[in-house]
């Protein structure tokens, strides 16, 4: 339990030191982050949706086919 605490603590140190040391960059860099990593979501998101779209469509087109093979 106790070395959770000091790992935990380390953290709390660093971030603190990293703050000062970004200073009024932080929020930038910050948003920076969140924003890449939401693009980076929505754009699985969308090529999962395409895909799905995809073979929903083959499978109308020609129900003889097994799903997941294209013409």
């Amino acid at each position: 339990m106790f070395v959770k605490f000091v790992i935990a603590m380390a953290v709390a140190v660093l971030a603190v030191v990293i703050g000062i040391i970004l200073g009024d960059y932080g929020p930038w860099y910050l948003s920076w982050f969140l924003g890449t990593g939401f693009m980076v979501l929505v754009a699985s998101a969308a090529g999962v949706l395409f895909e799905t779209q995809d073979d929903a469509e083959s499978a109308a087109v020609a129900p003889d086919r097994e799903p997941g093979t294209h013409a």
